[in-house]
This record gives C-alpha cells, structure tokens and sequence, in this order.
C-alpha cells in the first residue's frame, strides 16, 4: 500500500460529511477529490497555478470543494469555520517543474498555525517524501519540532525502502 492509500484508508475513521478538511497542498487534485465524498467543505490551496488549473478540471462538479491560489501558511484568511483535519502532501507538483515546491521553513509556521487552529481531538496528516531536494530537510525539522513540542503521533507509515515518503497521523490532545 502507498502512503496516499494509507491516507485515504485511514482518514475514513476520522471524519464524516459534518466535517471541514483543509488540503493544505493541493497538487493535481486527487486528494480534494477524496474527500469531497466525505466531507462537508474541503479547503484546497497552492501555491502552483498549474495546480490550480489541474485541481478546477478534476473538481468542476464539486459543489463542496473551494480551491486557493495562495501559500498554505495563509490558510485562516480564507477557512474561518472549525477544521476536522488538515492535510498536507509535500514536495513538488507530479509531472511538473520541481521547482515549484514546499519549503521546510514554510510548511513548519503552516504546521505550527494548523495545529494551533484545531480544537483538542482534531487532526493533521502529514506526508512527508525524503527523495527529493529539500525533502530530508523538511521532515528533519517538522519531526524536531514535533517531539521537541510533545505532539502526539498517533501513527507512522512508511514503506521498507530507502528515501520512501513517511507519513504521520497527529491528534490534538
């Protein structure tokens, strides 16, 4: 099982059609797409216009899904209601210039505020791949900060190969 499989698995058992889920990278779509069948609202941001672009055609008939062009850091000027989960899938665009990706120094404020703005037994999923540029650097300082912090991680998946992504499932307690 792939660790977008694992995501979906899992996030079944957290959430339900009264809820609000953030898709805090929203890339091509297909996690939007996901959990517009289990939620009420589905935030989806980046910083990406191709993303943007991919994400409208893949969620034209979505009544319940909202896409943002802008920095997921920026998340409360846009999402003002409460939030079951946030969802962050890091790295790069598939198939697009790689350039355009997550920063470390970004997603941890993203992370910090995300957490921040949940209430006690709500939830971050974090998806983080170790085999791009920046990838390592990213998941060194989110895990730091993570058990500097006593955050508590209900879950890690990962696959048994080197550089695979690693995934966390956080609960605010």
């Amino acid at each position: 099982m792939n660790n977008n499989t694992f995501v979906h698995k899992y996030s079944k058992s957290l959430i339900d059609k009264n809820d609000v889920v953030v898709d805090m990278t929203l890339g091509n779509g297909n996690d939007a797409l996901f959990f517009s069948g289990l939620a009420k609202k589905v935030y989806g941001f980046d910083i990406a216009e191709q993303a943007i672009n991919n994400s409208k055609e893949k969620l034209k008939d979505k009544d319940n899904v909202q896409i943002i062009l802008d920095s997921h850091l920026n998340f409360d000027r846009y999402v003002k209601e409460k939030v079951r989960l946030f969802v962050f899938n890091l790295g790069y665009l598939p198939h697009a210039d790689k350039v355009v990706m997550t920063e470390a120094d970004v997603t941890l404020k993203a992370f910090i505020k995300a957490y921040e703005y949940l209430d006690k037994n709500d939830y971050i999923i974090i998806t983080f791949y170790l085999g791009h540029k920046g990838g390592k650097d990213e998941f060194y300082l989110l895990d730091e900060y993570i058990k500097k912090n006593s955050i508590p991680v209900l879950e890690i998946y990962k696959q048994d190969r080197i550089d695979s992504p690693v995934t966390y499932i956080i609960k605010k307690d």
